[in-house]
């Protein structure tokens, strides 16, 4: 009897060592853990833009969220285009005019800045202090198109060449034409955006900075699918007839 209560305080021991050991091992980890407080970054819609023609599919004005640099990072400026496919005819782009990739009034007037566009340099050591852009995306056609549609009712402005004008010239006037380092940045739908801008904003600010460009999953390859039909060539054939693109 004496030897099985031996064993059972033991036991008890060895598991109240194993549950201290736990505790106090959680609350390290728990310590150790940087926990990025959110960067809500105002919306700012870009005025005078809609006498240029610069407007989403529903003719509401382009926008932007802009969080201004500070100390050595006063002159750095990273722009990222924001992502979310394409539309290529009327029903697609009728469809996404009635959402916030359509529409600037449909859009969160707050936008959390994160990553690359984060405040906390443990987070983002690079360009936590440079000022940092966000360009909403609201022409279905990454920021490279020119037309309009028109069928009784309905229309639809297909605007991004302009957007992206009006949106550069805006920044000019905030800073952008005195940057000295300047990153342009976009994935997926932005990032064929910055593909399509790259050399057009390197020649704006020719001699003032120097200008990066950074596409994050932005190639779309021009190959057959798995059941050999070319889907890609034939669904991005429809955005750029639908959209108008034009050369850059």
């Amino acid at each position: 009897i004496a030897m099985a209560r031996r064993r059972v305080r033991t036991w008890a021991a060895a598991v109240a060592t194993g549950v201290l050991v736990v505790v106090v091992a959680a609350a390290a980890s728990a310590a150790a853990v940087v926990v990025e407080e959110k960067l809500m970054v105002e919306m700012a819609l870009v005025p005078g833009a809609a006498s240029t023609g610069a407007v989403c599919l529903d003719r509401c004005p382009p926008a932007y969220h802009l969080h201004q640099g500070s100390g050595a990072g006063a002159r750095g400026w990273l722009l990222q285009f924001e992502g979310g496919g394409w539309c290529n005819d009327a029903r697609s782009c009728a469809g996404r005019a009635r959402t916030s990739l359509g529409s600037s009034s449909l859009m969160n007037k707050l936008e959390t800045f994160s990553g690359l566009l984060s405040n906390d340099p443990a987070m983002n050591p690079d360009f936590y202090n440079w000022n940092r852009v966000k360009m909403r995306y609201c022409d279905g056609g990454s920021f490279a198109g020119d037309s309009e549609f028109k069928n009784g009712s309905l229309v639809m402005y297909m605007r991004g060449q302009r957007i992206w004008d009006a949106i550069i010239t805006d920044l000019f006037l905030k800073g952008l034409a005195k940057a000295e380092k300047v990153l342009l940045s976009g994935c997926s739908a932005g990032g064929l955006a910055t593909f399509f801008h790259c050399d057009d904003f390197e020649k704006r600010l020719r001699g003032v900075a120097t200008v990066k460009c950074m596409s994050d999953a932005g190639f779309f390859l021009d190959v057959d699918d798995i059941s050999g039909h070319g889907t890609v060539r034939s669904f991005f054939n429809g955005v750029v007839d639908f959209q108008g693109f034009r050369r850059i």
